[in-house]
């Protein structure tokens, strides 16, 4: 039987078949198809500042990536910076397959020649490209902001579409639009610009370097390490036709003990000539006043550093402000739909609102009336970021945290900073001469302090290092000190205190010795070394720094008794009124209690108890004994933690010399006079040696510090920088208090303000010093305290610019219209006349939103003078000559020296 089928049934199953031929064939295709890139043209956008934003992204952690492959490459680069075979690219999110054996990365450079930006492959270039050390290239592209740019980069939106499009259409790496520069290298992604100063300096202390290293080519192994310490692409520049042997360099040729030794000497030995050559070709940064050799290239350099690394932080804070301000206004958002929600479920009632918002009133009322000990941050979110960004810098050279320790000398530093300063200072003293490398340093103590606690466990017979003989010790101990010292109470949690105990148990573990004021010295550790997520290291990592404090920074006990010793000695020369009541006070009503002081500091030989009442009675009664209390502590037991860790931070950055350590409890003795002066007998003089210092501000003991180890200053002038003063009799039955009186300046006048102001020679407007927009600020500061201010306001006049060195010229300008009258102020009371001193700082006004600070410096504007019994001030007459501090004027007044550092880069102008 025969089945016959119409035209149009046939027509309906065969495109019925073809339709579903072509659907599973779309289907297998987008399931199995292997992508070739993912380079796509998006909208084009107006803002490029999005853009820019973009490129300072970490892109590490993206989950899906952008990749690329040209024509019949085997090779694919992605949007992380990896290269690997097309087999190996992940079809799920085009990144490449990590595990695989092809892959390469991130950041393939070493078929790249840095000193050009340029690479032999183009996959190369762009993984090269994507290195986040190259980025600020693209920054600076993206800024040219000419008509050519913006079109091209109107279609890209990643750091990965403008790496691809600068690695293909670089106009640099060719010559006349048909040559290449180099036929090897011809994929560049940066452009080596005369605009970079770097490149010039480099052009002729690369060949001077060269000189210097063939000189020690007589010694193969020296010459083998020489070579390799320079890197690949220096010896192909310079030692292509020296023969490369590594194999002299390993066993069994020489063990590793020897290369280790030999590459250190290496490196030292590189420096040096490397600030030779510097020096010949005049790009050495100097301390001392030899500007005549630095070369213009040198004088560029500095200035364009200063401006990458100035405007890299400001743009990087203004990025965090504006998240931040984001995020409170989605926060504020969302409280308002909250309250809108309750509003209509409340029926928007007044009444309940007048209700909660009372509660919430009355709440916090008691509030007010806040804790003494309460501790609060010194820094700010910022600073920290400010110090991160430092410490990715110190990381390429750490031996520059000198040169930043003597920048940040005498002020607080931030957390970060805190633990990379004191961690220096520590493993600088365990290393030994040959030693070069820190980090090797550190890893080899973190060694010897575990095989130190398997040591200690074995002969104590352990199985927890956290169970010794003296837990029941320590613990009393800890609870006992924590409840007793009013500054160590704002940690009295048993989380902090459980902690505390574990780390003591761990050192004795180690050291198989416990002394109670090892509590104290614990403390500025534990606020450090903080690690929240690693809770179980850190407790060994804390007992290691401990344990390096112990043995190489705090000071014998001899030396302990000389600081003391010394420091009642100058007061009873310089200030016998302060040394006479001090004496005259401990004598009376003398209630002695022998657990304030620990037996090391009551004698070094005598510890018998044979004649122990005696010894007390005429030992314990002595101020000395308070002074050598505070060192034993190390202040913990006496200041407020802020305190504390900004002192500890000025001893870890001058190694713990004990001068300072003086300077410090000199510091806060005087600080404390005029409450010792109102103590009447021992309890009242005790009272303050042991409870009173908590009460001072942080900021206080700051400039009375910097008066002494800075300016090594005059100590009388200390007791008026306490503004926290709170004695606990009244002022006026004092007899030494009669007298004083609150006293009103006179108005001083300043007029015929001239300065000399010497600057790089530049024939670029853009960068020259506009001289009609600088305007100098006077403030006026009494004892720490501001008083007034005022500006100039009419523009100054060059009288004459003049030659000063090479490079360099001298402008005197002048401000003959100004006469600025400072109005009379009011000082606050004092035990002794304090100083009326002007802040003197020199701004640039670029533009409404732009105010550098060119310079400052101090002077004084009144001068104390004495009257009989009648305390007053002499203004100050006739012309003032000062020296301008280069930048930013520090946090106190006092902290500016009267003579700054004559340096090219610190003496920048002179006020007259």
């Amino acid at each position: 039987m025969r089945i016959y089928l119409k035209p149009t049934v046939i027509l309906v199953v065969v495109l019925g078949v073809v339709c579903l031929l072509w659907t599973g064939t779309w289907i297998w295709w987008r399931r199995h198809r292997q992508p070739v890139t993912s380079f796509t043209y998006p909208t084009p956008k107006s803002n490029l500042n999005d853009l820019e934003q973009a490129i300072l992204m970490d892109n590490r952690f993206v989950s899906t990536c952008q990749h690329f492959a040209q024509g019949k490459q085997l090779l694919v680069v992605d949007s992380k910076g990896y290269l690997c075979q097309r087999r190996h690219l992940d079809k799920t999110n085009g990144c490449c397959q990590t595990i695989s054996s092809s892959i390469l990365g991130p950041y393939i450079c070493d078929n790249c020649t840095l000193s050009t930006y340029c690479c032999n492959s183009f996959e190369h270039c762009v993984s090269c490209c994507l290195k986040p050390e190259h980025r600020i290239h693209l920054q600076h592209y993206i800024r040219s902001r000419d008509l050519k740019t913006k079109l091209l980069l109107s279609h890209l939106s990643t750091p990965f579409d403008v790496c691809l499009s600068r690695c293909r259409t670089h106009s640099h790496s060719v010559i006349h639009e048909n040559v290449y520069v180099d036929v090897t290298h011809k994929y560049c992604f940066a452009s080596r610009s005369t605009q970079y100063p770097w490149h010039r300096i480099l052009d002729e202390l690369e060949p001077a370097l060269s000189n210097r290293v063939r000189q020690q080519f007589n010694n193969p192994q020296r010459r083998q390490m020489l070579i390799e310490l320079l890197g690949a692409q220096y010896q192909k520049k310079f030692f292509g036709t020296e023969l490369d042997n590594t194999s002299i360099l390993n066993v069994p040729d020489m063990t590793k003990e020897q290369r280790r030794i030999l590459e250190n000497e290496a490196k030292s030995w590189l420096q040096i000539q490397t600030l030779k050559a510097a020096s010949e070709i005049g790009a050495a940064k100097k301390d001392s006043d030899e500007t005549t050799r630095s070369s213009a290239e040198m004088a560029d350099f500095l200035e364009y550093t200063n401006q990458v690394v100035w405007k890299g932080l400001e743009r990087y804070l203004y990025q965090v402000q504006q998240k931040e301000f984001q995020e409170r206004e989605t926060q504020k958002l969302h409280e308002m739909n909250k309250l809108k929600r309750y509003s209509e479920l409340t029926g928007g009632s007044k009444l309940r609102f007048i209700l909660r918002d009372s509660k919430t009133n009355s709440g916090k009322l008691p509030m007010i009336y806040e804790s003494s000990s309460t501790t609060h941050p010194m820094t700010s979110q910022y600073s920290n970021l400010i110090s991160e960004s430092i410490i990715a810098l110190l990381k390429q050279d750490l031996r520059r945290i000198t040169f930043l320790k003597e920048k940040l000398f005498g002020q607080q530093l931030p957390v970060a900073l805190r633990q990379i300063s004191w961690t220096e200072c520590l493993f600088r003293f365990e290393k030994k001469p040959h030693e070069s490398d820190l980090s090797f340093v550190e890893l080899k103590t973190r060694r010897d302090f575990a095989s130190g606690i398997t040591r200690g466990k074995n002969e104590l017979k352990l199985s927890n290092p956290l169970n010794t003989p003296m837990k029941n010790v320590i613990e009393n101990d800890v609870i006992e000190t924590y409840g007793k010292i009013r500054t160590l109470q704002p940690y009295l949690e048993e989380y902090h205190l459980r902690f505390t105990m574990k780390i003591l148990n761990v050192l004795y573990t180690y050291k198989k010795s416990y002394e109670i004021y090892y509590i104290y010295w614990l403390l500025p550790f534990q606020l450090t070394y903080c690690d929240e997520d690693n809770k179980d290291e850190e407790i060994y990592v804390i007992g290691m720094h401990l344990d390096l404090f112990i043995r190489h920074c705090f000071p014998t006990w001899p030396k302990i008794y000389t600081i003391a010793s010394n420091i009642i000695s100058d007061m009873s020369i310089d200030d016998s009124g302060f040394y006479n009541h001090l004496k005259k006070i401990s004598r009376l009503n003398a209630k002695i209690n022998a657990k304030d002081f620990p037996m090391e500091i009551l004698s070094l030989n005598d510890k018998q108890t044979t004649r122990r009442k005696v010894y007390d009675q005429e030992l314990m009664t002595d101020p000395v004994i308070f002074l050598r209390k505070w060192i034993c502590e190390m202040f913990v037991g006496i200041l407020n933690s802020n305190s504390v860790l900004y002192l500890w931070d000025q001893f870890f950055m001058v190694k713990w010399e004990l001068n300072y350590i003086e300077h410090a409890c000199r510091a806060i003795l005087y600080l404390l006079r005029d409450n010792f002066m109102c103590a009447e007998n021992y309890e009242e003089m005790r009272k303050v040696f042991l409870d009173e210092p908590c009460l001072l501000y942080t900021s206080d003991i700051q400039t009375a510090f910097v008066h002494l180890a800075l300016k090594q200053d005059d100590p009388k002038y200390i007791p008026a920088m306490n503004q926290h003063i709170r004695p606990m009799k009244s002022l006026d039955n004092i007899e030494i208090r009669s007298n004083k009186q609150k006293i009103y300046l006179e108005s001083v006048g300043i007029e015929h303000i001239s300065l000399i102001l010497i600057t790089p020679f530049t024939k670029d407007p853009r960068r020259e010093v506009h001289c009609k927009s600088i305007t100098v600020q006077i403030e006026v500061y009494g004892g720490g305290e501001k008083l007034g201010s005022i500006t100039t306001r009419s523009p100054p006049k060059i009288r004459k610019r003049e030659q000063y060195k090479p490079s360099w010229e001298r402008l005197f300008i002048d401000m003959t219209n100004e006469k600025l009258i400072l109005p009379a102020q009011q000082t606050r009371q004092s035990l002794v006349p304090i100083r009326i001193q002007a802040l003197i700082t020199i701004y640039e006004q670029i533009d409404p939103y732009t105010k550098p600070i060119l310079g400052h410096c101090r002077f004084p504007l009144y001068i104390p003078q004495k009257i009989g019994n009648l305390d007053t001030w002499d203004v100050t007459c006739g012309p003032v000559h000062r020296a301008l501090h280069a930048g930013l004027p520090p946090p106190s007044i006092d902290m500016i020296p009267d003579t700054p550092k004559t340096s090219a880069s610190d003496r920048i102008a002179t006020l007259i």
